[in-house]
This record gives structure tokens, sequence and C-alpha cells, in this order.
């Protein structure tokens, strides 16, 4: 049985305001860098982790959307540490693309193009995700206008 929204509502990362679908893409973004600086494999460990608080669909869309951001990237990604509760810009722009892209595919392309060469296949699978996240409990904000509370200023570690 998965624990749902309610007891992942408990563990909080990034900043104050994230809904829970939000902090779920961070925390992905977040483990997935972190797997790969350790020389450990991402997906092993991020595909249970999902299956169980969210559902197989949200773990299979984030994957294939991790490895096709990974694999076009036009540079290296600012990540914080997953415990941090700072949010860089790198990270807003994945999560924010993920919540948008059902909304509007154009705010998407422009949040990941200075991310990756070829932002289509992200941008789609960020779609799909949205829809698989709303689908397991946890759906994703439309954050189209500029909310000062999300936009805060990195942490120096």
């Amino acid at each position: 049985m998965r624990p749902g929204p309610q007891a992942a509502s408990v563990l909080r990362i990034g900043p104050p305001g994230l809904s829970l679908g939000e902090q779920l893409v961070l925390a992905g973004l977040r483990t997935w860098a972190r797997a790969r600086m350790a020389g450990d494999e991402p997906r092993c460990l991020i595909r249970p982790g999902l299956m169980h608080v969210a559902s197989k669909p949200v773990a299979s869309v984030f994957t294939a959307m991790m490895e096709h951001i990974e694999r076009d990237a036009s540079r290296a990604m600012e990540i914080h540490c997953v415990a941090c509760a700072g949010y860089s810009e790198d990270e807003q722009r994945v999560v924010l693309a993920c919540g948008v892209a059902r909304a509007s595919l154009g705010a998407a392309f422009d949040l990941l193009r200075p991310l990756v060469n070829a932002p289509e296949a992200p941008v789609l699978l960020a779609r799909t995700l949205n829809v698989a996240l709303g689908n397991a409990g946890y759906p994703l904000p439309v954050r189209l206008w500029d909310d000062e509370a999300l936009l805060v200023p990195a942490t120096i570690h």
C-alpha cells in the first residue's frame, strides 16, 4: 500500500509553498543528481521510491524525462542537496515546466530551453508527468504568474 499524499505531506522538500507534487519532482531531481555525483545508477534509486509513494506511471515518466534532460543537456545544472530548503534556478525551471506544461507548452519550452539542446521530448514528458502525478493524487499547480514566495535565493553550501 502506498503512503499517499497525506503521509507524504510530513516530509518537506524545497522552499515553503511548493505543492506535494512539486516536492516529488524536486526530490526526484535532487536524488538523480546526487546519484550521478556518487557514481550510482539513479534509475535504481528513483523508480522504487516514486512507485511506492506515487505510482508506476509517475516513476516511468519521471525517469524518461530525466534521461532526456541528461542526454540533451546544454550545460551542467545547478542542483541543491536533497535536504536543502533552497531552490536553484535550474530546479525551478524543471519543476515549473512540469506544472505549466499542460496549460502552455510554449511556456514549458521557454523554461527548459536554457537547460537542454532539444526541449521537445522533455516538455512532452513533463506534460505526461503532470497528468500521471494528478492521477496519483499529487496535482501540480500551473504557475504562470510571478510568485515571489517561491523565488527563493540560492543557498550557498
